[in-house]
């Protein structure tokens, strides 16, 4: 797959890549990871910067004591490397592909190049930044304010609302994932997925969570908000 058939597989990557500039456009790398496999490490210096064309991508911390923490699952059309990029900084966090994942890279130089050259490609990085910082500090207030079954239901409602499919009401993540997600024990989502599961709301398989009433879990949320 070339370039122009990357940019146009997904609304999301035309978006970004649609006035690129041929002499930059032309110098995007492709690299595949196999499932498992770290993408950039905690505390490294990486000079690319990444967008996800196929794949899922953990982006999450790990403690000196081991312990992790996701910060965030990234799929096709998600970029990542542009917060170290421009003083070229280690990594705050690690990127681990949870699935076989495909990227398209493009070196640090040229990046700047094309973010300076670019007029729509900096105001798309300005909004979605913007968008990923308003989620992170929602997400920061519900970790301290709410508890964990408000969380894990808002999570699910949040992840099937934005679906690219629009119908989907399966979520990608499995219970170890949704612990690093929470930073919280196994035994805790266990707890709650298992409520949830008993009320018939949803269903849990190895990779993946089911809502089987979006409804009932709506209400859940709202009721469990006031808890």
């Amino acid at each position: 797959m070339d370039i122009i058939e990357i940019i146009e597989s997904d609304a999301s990557i035309k978006d970004m890549l649609m006035n690129c500039p041929y002499d930059i456009l032309k110098r995007w790398e492709r690299k595949d990871y196999k499932k498992g496999e770290v993408i950039c490490h905690q505390d490294v210096i990486y000079d690319y910067f990444y967008i996800i064309i196929d794949g899922y991508v953990n982006i999450c911390r790990t403690a000196e004591n081991g312990r992790k923490y996701s910060q965030s699952i990234y799929k096709k059309g998600n970029y990542f490397g542009e917060l170290e990029i421009f003083d070229r900084k280690p990594y705050i966090c690690c990127v681990e592909a949870l699935t076989d994942t495909k990227t398209i890279r493009i070196k640090r130089d040229y990046f700047l190049q094309w973010i300076s050259s670019d007029l729509h490609f900096s105001l798309y990085i300005t909004k979605t930044l913007c968008d990923s910082f308003y989620k992170l500090s929602k997400l920061a207030g519900e970790n301290t304010l709410y508890s964990l079954k408000y969380r894990i239901c808002n999570y699910l409602l949040y992840e099937v609302d934005s679906n690219d499919k629009g119908y989907s009401l399966e979520v990608k993540i499995n219970k170890e994932q949704l612990s690093e997600q929470f930073a919280v024990t196994s035994r805790s989502i266990n707890r709650v997925l298992q409520y949830l599961k008993e009320k018939e709301l949803i269903e849990v398989s190895n990779n993946s969570i089911l809502i089987t009433d979006i409804e009932g879990l709506k209400e859940e949320e709202r009721m469990s908000r006031e808890e």
